[in-house]
């Protein structure tokens, strides 16, 4: 599977807490809890849990609880420099396209860092790094742009209004 990757902005502890908490304070005013979930682009189900663990241990069970599993196995200098080469882009490491894969960034991790990941857990390492998986775009060689805008703007009406009489 190929991935482009692209940096995405990640949400700190602070940052979520201090969501949690805005949400717990807006249910307080009365709203609803369907309204913060719309009010904050989360799900129903989230502020549904976070109005429970604020009557279960008030404040305090709105803090952040961290990562859950081991700590990681790379430094933060060593994420940093793993980070760099992924937006230096692929061809910059020697391969032949700009396309990250999950074993090229295997090999790029054990490049910089030392460190061997299963293929599986190569993923996570990435998303914790602030990027997202991108599909990228595929088009044809032959591709005629012109012919397209063409047909879409005089046959494709053309056909339209033909269908609007044809019987069936």
């Amino acid at each position: 599977m190929k991935h482009h990757i692209s940096s995405s902005s990640c949400k700190s502890k602070d940052d979520l807490q201090k969501r949690r908490i805005k949400a717990v304070k807006l249910w307080e005013k009365g709203q609803t809890q369907y309204k913060i979930a719309k009010k904050l682009g989360v799900s129903f189900e989230a502020v549904s849990n976070w109005v429970e663990a604020y009557k279960a241990k008030g404040w305090d069970g709105l803090k952040s609880k961290g990562n859950p599993g081991p700590d990681s196995k790379l430094t933060q200098e060593e994420k940093r420099k793993i980070k760099q080469a992924i937006l230096k882009g692929a061809q910059k490491q020697g391969y032949a396209t700009d396309l990250w894969t999950l074993s090229r960034l295997r090999d790029l991790i054990k490049k910089i860092a030392g460190t061997k990941y299963h293929p599986g857990h190569v993923w996570r390492v990435v998303i914790s790094l602030g990027f997202t998986s991108q599909k990228p775009e595929i088009k044809a060689k032959e591709r005629d742009e012109k012919a397209i805008k063409t047909w879409k703007l005089k046959t494709f009406p053309r056909l339209k209004k033909m269908g609007a009489k044809a019987s069936f």
